[in-house]
């Protein structure tokens, strides 16, 4: 017979259920905080705000909800998943080589990611015939790699790419230009060659 105390007790699935729900409510309530933070200095959402009472978090999502569902409609959910997997990527890259502050491995990892699935579409749409949902599973998996919450790619490149072989080393290749934080790249300068000092035994 159950014990007394056994309908207090909840299955393992409802609790993994139950963490998962508090887990993306209380990331949803941190993102909406941060876009409330980050544009409440703006005008055009002051005027909404100040109109309709509608906070800049909720303006600025729901316009991006509004933006997807269109682009969705009209060009399809192969160029919006394409938009969303390259437009952030390539603005965040951009930002961090301008600042000098960018990670090399995860952002190269992630392009070569990137491009892979290009290549494969490109030769052939078996792919996509054969993988329901495919542009989803592929947008939640791209964005899985470039997102700076997940990493994704530095999981991969740590536990694939690194693996495979060593470092090539190339006796006549140039220099690499290093980033400074204007954008501008600065050329690795030689280092000075050092005198020989003369043997003080010679006469």
């Amino acid at each position: 017979y159950p014990s007394p105390n056994s309908h207090y007790l909840c299955p393992p699935t409802v609790k993994t259920s139950s963490h998962i729900m508090e887990t993306l409510k209380a990331k949803a309530k941190e993102i909406l905080t941060d876009l409330n933070e980050q544009f409440k200095d703006n005008e055009l959402a002051k005027k909404v705000k100040k109109q309709t009472g509608i906070k800049p978090g909720i303006l600025v999502i729901g316009a991006g909800f509004i933006l997807a569902l269109f682009s969705i409609l009209v060009f399809g959910q192969e160029f919006f998943a394409k938009a969303v997997c390259f437009f952030p990527p390539a603005i965040l890259s951009l930002a961090k080589l301008r600042s000098g502050t960018i990670d090399g491995p995860f952002w190269i990892t992630y392009w070569l990611i990137f491009n892979i699935f290009n290549v494969i579409e490109s030769i052939t749409d078996y792919v996509e015939e054969c993988i329901p949902f495919y542009h989803w599973l592929k947008l939640m998996f791209l964005v899985w790699c470039f997102h700076t919450s997940t990493k994704g790619s530095t999981h991969i490149y740590e536990n694939i790419f690194a693996k495979f072989g060593d470092p090539v080393e190339v006796d006549d290749a140039e220099p690499m230009g290093v980033p400074s934080p204007g954008g501008q790249y600065v050329e690795n300068e030689p280092e000075d060659e050092q005198p020989l000092e003369q043997d003080t035994n010679e006469i």
